[in-house]
């Protein structure tokens, strides 16, 4: 499909002008979703904000420890989140 058609098709399901659409700029998006492998659970720090892997990091009791800034915290479930990075460590600690 070409940039005409698509702005064609989205034109005529709009009802708009095939000029009034190309000025947004839509385009065809790839068949293959991206790869979700770089996924990963996360929390950050309450201490300096570094973004930590709760398995690596959790210990029995429910609480998170930092490696970066050497301190303990509790953590809650809904404090976990999904991260689409790897978690890395900061620049810098307070």
């Amino acid at each position: 499909m070409t940039q005409s058609e698509v702005e064609r098709a989205v034109a005529r399901a709009t009802g708009e002008s095939q000029r009034f659409i190309k000025h947004f700029g839509f385009s065809l998006i790839a068949d293959e979703p991206e790869s979700c492998t770089d996924l990963a659970l996360a929390i950050d720090c309450p201490g300096c904000g570094a973004a930590l892997n709760p398995d690596a990091a959790l210990d029995r009791l429910g609480e998170v420890e930092c490696a970066y800034c050497d301190a303990v915290y509790p953590m809650a479930g809904e404090e976990v989140y999904v991260a689409n990075r790897p978690c890395t460590a900061p620049a810098a600690c307070a």
